[in-house]
């Protein structure tokens, strides 16, 4: 059984929260089966193994597995090695949600942010800022504001699946300081070839 602070854990290093009052409201909803009345003031909730498992699985897409079935018999592995199984199942399912098109939201660019970003970062170089803005700005996929779909901790920007910035605490800026970063890599690419470096 587990109470709210380790099923908010789980939840949270399997990346499907960062907040604690999401798992309370997903429990008051019904959404995770819990008993209410745990804890030393009879106040907290309890989840079972199997109530946690049905969860994660109603919250993918139906084709999707959570990670493939491995026969773990005599097999020994340590805390690195399991977490690194556990990040490539997320991957896994973020790359089967992303060819199907499933995203969390979209963010919308505005110029005044991405100039604010850009003066952060100290990018004095005006051709390159024009290339960023312009890039970022055009950057519609059939919608009447430019912005990118994203999903957890990634986004989409032209086929490329790009990580946030964790630098930074809001979406805003993790999202539109990685994409300067991926820009100016970019635009750095661009003149090389341009000028006939490899």
């Amino acid at each position: 059984m587990y109470e709210l602070d380790e099923l908010f854990e789980i939840l949270k290093r399997n990346k499907i929260t960062k907040n604690k009052e999401s798992v309370r409201r997903w429990l008051r909803q019904g959404k995770i089966i819990g008993t209410k009345g745990a804890g030393p003031k009879k106040n907290g909730w309890q989840v079972s193994e199997e109530a946690l498992q049905q969860f994660l699985i109603e919250r993918l897409p139906e084709k999707l597995e959570l990670t493939p079935k491995v026969n773990t018999t005599n097999v020994v592995l340590t805390e690195a090695q399991q977490e690194q199984l556990r990040e490539e199942g997320r991957q896994e399912i973020l790359n089967k949600l992303a060819a199907n098109n499933i995203w969390e939201g979209r963010f919308v660019f505005k110029k005044k942010f991405i100039v604010d970003c850009l003066d952060h970062r100290r990018i004095e170089n005006q051709e390159l800022r024009a290339y960023i803005i312009n890039r970022m700005l055009e950057h519609k996929r059939g919608y009447t504001t430019p912005g990118v779909v994203y999903m957890l901790h990634t986004f989409n920007f032209e086929g490329n699946r790009l990580s946030f910035d964790q630098d930074f605490a809001g979406r805003d800026e993790q999202i539109v300081f990685s994409l300067i970063e991926f820009l100016r890599n970019e635009y750095r690419d661009l003149n090389r070839r341009g000028r006939g470096i490899e």
